[in-house]
């Protein structure tokens, strides 16, 4: 389980990106994080993974505090929270079963990494989650010749190559049609319900996150106007999730 207390984060003469942000979000459940743009949903995801600095608060993952951990018991957590980007982040020069492998990275040593060192083991791990994010075909193409719901997929299957308790997707359809839009969030609903993951999900479109969300986290100029379960996500709370920032400011209280 997730809870986030009071997570707060203010960039150098700026209004708070995060402003007093608290929610639990629970295993086996997708939330999704809704907003206008600027609303602090990419800063929230962000500070989840402690991928920034924030400055108050707590991030509690499995009863352990992220932003209190050193260094290398931070990386260690790590290994527990996949991330999905909206821009792909494969490295597009390898194949698509190289860029799974990369998953594996923080589990093995440095010199095995440098040297690309995978076990037969790790190998066939890597190309079972390609079949089940339906790419085993495309094991050996590079990442650049792929399109975009593919190398979302690609995406999606490193993550899981790092065995994690939690998902975080940064906009992981902004850039996809729709036929590929589907694929994507079939698979994450899929892993919160086989898997019981924890899925957290920021979206631009309303209607997907019905679709597919349990729990609707709504922001708005940092601060948390909506934390509630899809049924209750009615036009009245999206208008207040959507307003303009005074009058989500007061809806907030």
């Amino acid at each position: 389980m997730l809870q986030v207390r009071h997570l707060s984060k203010i960039y150098t003469g700026k209004q708070p990106s995060l402003d007093d942000v608290s929610f639990t979000a629970q295993p086996g459940a997708v939330t999704a994080i809704i907003g206008p743009s600027g609303a602090g949903k990419t800063t929230l995801l962000r500070s989840l993974n402690q991928l920034i600095t924030d400055d108050a608060g707590e991030i509690l993952l499995e009863n352990i505090d992220l932003r209190q951990l050193k260094r290398r018991d931070l990386m260690k957590q790590r290994t527990k929270i996949g991330m999905i980007f909206q821009n792909y982040n494969l490295i597009e020069p390898l194949t698509a079963l190289e860029n799974v492998l990369h998953g594996s990275l923080a589990r093995k040593s440095t010199l095995a990494g440098v040297l690309s060192l995978y076990s037969r083991q790790e190998k066939e791990e890597a190309m079972a989650l390609l079949a089940d994010v339906g790419l085993q075909e495309f094991a050996y193409h590079y990442a650049g010749d792929l399109s975009g719901g593919q190398k979302q997929r690609v995406g999606i299957a490193r993550a899981l190559m790092q065995h994690p308790t939690m998902m975080l997707c940064d906009e992981p359809i902004a850039s996809l049609d729709p036929r590929s839009t589907i694929i994507v969030m079939d698979i994450l609903r899929r892993l919160a319900d086989a898997q019981g993951m924890t899925i957290l999900i920021n979206l631009h479109q309303v209607d997907i996150a019905k679709d597919y969300a349990d729990h609707i986290i709504g922001l708005n100029s940092g601060r948390v106007v909506f934390d509630g379960p899809v049924a209750e996500a009615t036009a009245a709370a999206m208008a207040a999730i959507y307003a303009a920032p005074a009058q989500a400011a007061a809806a907030a209280g």
